[in-house]
């Protein structure tokens, strides 16, 4: 007879081993990715004329909404060597076009904020 107890055993013990595997994996993979290596030195103060110089593109208000509408609902948190790979831009562009629509959307919620329309004196009502 087989010891079929011995043997589904082994199987999860084999199934655990590989889950952990992985999961170590991803884990490892996932802080590759938090981590930005972006390094500007040799620019030597010319960076603001170098992202000018992208903004001057003559597509690149096209490509921005593009990327806005199109690309990071799907992927939110998508760092600028992906996101120049699915826009098949230079790393440099999908970078700076990041940086623009993070500034977008700080400077919309800022403009929701300085509403006049919105009471913000809720503590004189109570």
């Amino acid at each position: 007879m087989h010891d079929y107890i011995g043997e589904n055993e082994k199987k999860l013990e084999a199934e655990r081993k590989r889950e952990a595997k992985l999961h170590t994996e991803i884990l490892e993979q996932i802080q590759r990715q938090t981590k930005q290596d972006v390094n500007f030195t040799g620019f030597d103060g010319k960076l603001s004329e170098l992202i000018s110089g992208i903004r001057t593109i003559p597509n690149y208000n096209n490509l921005k909404g593009y990327i806005r509408e199109k690309i990071l609902p799907k992927n939110p948190n998508i760092n600028y060597k992906k996101l120049s790979v699915l826009a098949g831009v230079h790393q440099g562009v999908a970078l700076v076009i990041l940086y623009d629509l993070y500034n977008d959307k700080l400077e919309a919620e800022f403009n929701d904020l300085q509403d006049p329309s919105l009471d913000y004196h809720y503590q004189d009502q109570i």
